[in-house]
């Protein structure tokens, strides 16, 4: 008896829970939602940066210059596109400049370089969070100029 209460219970529960939900969805308006149309195409500018733990731009596509942070802590660099990048997405992964190999083990983290527009500053530590001289690859997709 208990197991049929239990089931009966949790239907009844489910179906409260499905008309608050369809009850909110419409509050405040009798009219159909509008629904905007997903983009048939890209529309974002990929940049693109691959550099060695010494700060050297081994490779890129809209990319000025890489280098590393001199004094203070190791695994600092900064990364200048030829572009603004402040309303772009960052990401990077610790990677080798050449095409074969097995990459060191790390992490990396990127942000905006403040004072400069055009810039991305990244920082890359061992796996225990130790600041530390790596390679990595970053990619920067931007909305169109």
């Amino acid at each position: 008896m208990r197991t049929k209460l239990s089931i009966l219970a949790a239907i009844v529960a489910v179906g409260a829970l499905g008309a608050g939900i369809a009850q909110a969805a419409s509050a405040g308006s009798h009219h159909a939602a509008k629904v905007a149309a997903a983009p048939t195409r890209a529309s974002a500018q990929v940049l693109f940066a691959v550099v060695g733990k010494k700060g050297a731009l081994n490779r890129g596509l809209g990319v000025a210059s890489a280098n590393v942070q001199q004094g203070g802590t190791a695994g600092r660099y900064t990364v200048f596109f030829k572009r603004g990048v402040r309303k772009c997405a960052y990401e990077a992964t610790i990677g080798t400049t050449g095409f074969t190999g097995v990459p060191p083990v790390g992490e990396v983290g990127v942000v905006a370089f403040a004072g400069h527009k055009a810039a991305v500053f990244v920082r890359t530590t061992d796996s225990t969070g130790n600041p530390e001289y790596l390679p990595f690859h970053l990619v920067v997709s931007c909305p169109p100029l």
